[in-house]
């Protein structure tokens, strides 16, 4: 039986609080585990005996900056502690939708059709390392790629060989907004993943970030926009980029992009299909119902989840038409007009 090295299970514990990926923080808790074992110790109590002879944390950047924030704005605690309360509550919620969706905790880690792919991909690239879940299950890690050990949050880090394993992977998206739509799915995942770690984030694989990192790009200053559609989908990452960074629901505050934005629907609404069906600007004319039509379904088709009216301001029309428009696409008899609904002409914004 071994003497239990404080010093060293100090360091062990610190990557287990903070290490910056979960198979990082993984590696380390199987480590103090072992130390622990050796020492004919529970991890428990390893942990226990190192609490009482912690050695003092420096002071903190943000140590004292709730006593500042309340002195300056009463009861600023008292709010803060209820968002915490409010964001507590929506996570437990998430969670159990999250683990009746998967099924289990050990399926909601498990490596998804693209990750496997991926992870295929760049293979002759990786050395490897594993972590072991809060299940047992053992995972394996590309511990570096091309003999780089960075996150690759920057595409100029992503080198030629990186670039192409991960592009070929699987079809690289033919669209700007089928590139929005995988970026979505991959931070839904990511957050999916977060709320069953202890530091509340789960870091994506290397291959993953990579390629999250080239669609990105490709939406900020990759290809051109070929369609309406292309530019419309610059617009929606530009909003849902801003929007993301927020641990609460925020909406993005931009008086000149929505002015953009704004603007372009005008445009677009009021833009007919030339030449081999290839969107070119037109002078602005009426639209004819038959021309609605085919902008409501279109933008129904490509963006089912927008609301009405939503749809509706993007193709300046109304939302009354969206709604008839999206019932009859889905089958659904159009609402039938009460006597309430005609008792006055006056309609209400």
């Amino acid at each position: 039986m071994s003497v239990l090295d404080m010093d060293r299970l100090r360091k062990v514990r610190r990557l287990m609080d903070h290490g910056a990926t979960e198979g990082e923080r993984a590696a380390a808790r199987s480590r103090a585990e072992t130390m622990a074992k050796a020492a004919g110790l529970t991890l428990a109590e390893a942990m226990s005996k190192l609490d009482t002879i912690e050695a003092p944390q420096p002071r903190s950047f943000f140590e004292g900056f709730d006593d500042w924030m309340e002195a300056k704005e009463p009861g600023y605690r008292v709010q803060m502690a209820a968002k915490r309360a409010e964001r507590d509550a929506r996570d437990a919620h998430r969670r159990a939708e999250v683990l009746a969706a998967y099924g289990s905790e050990a399926a909601v880690f498990a490596r998804t059709e693209r990750e496997a792919l991926l992870d295929a991909a760049i293979a002759p690239l990786g050395t490897w390392d594993h972590w072991t879940d809060d299940t047992g299950t053992v995972h394996r890690f590309a511990k570096t790629l091309d003999g780089a050990a960075g996150e690759f949050w920057n595409a100029k880090d992503i080198t030629p060989a990186i670039r192409a394993a991960v592009m070929r992977a699987y079809p690289w998206p033919i669209t700007l907004a089928k590139a929005l739509a995988e970026v979505k799915e991959w931070d839904q995942l990511r957050w999916d993943r977060g709320l069953f770690c202890r530091s509340g984030e789960w870091n994506p694989y290397r291959e993953v970030n990579c390629r999250v990192t080239l669609l990105e790009d490709e939406l900020e200053t990759g290809r051109p926009a070929a369609t309406w559609d292309d530019v419309q989908a610059r617009f929606d990452w530009k909003r849902y980029a801003y929007e993301r960074t927020y641990v609460d629901p925020t909406q993005r505050e931009e008086p000149f992009l929505e002015r953009l934005e704004a603007d372009f629907a005008f445009l677009r609404a009021n833009a007919h299909p030339v030449h081999s069906g290839h969107p070119h600007m037109q002078p602005a004319t009426r639209r004819t119902t038959a021309h609605k039509r085919a902008d409501v379904l279109s933008m129904l088709d490509t963006h089912p989840e927008l609301s009405d009216r939503e749809i509706a301001r993007r193709l300046g029309v109304s939302p009354q038409t969206v709604s008839t428009w999206r019932r009859k696409a889905d089958g659904i008899p159009p609402r039938r007009r009460t006597p309430s609904d005609q008792q006055s002409p006056i309609r209400k914004e």
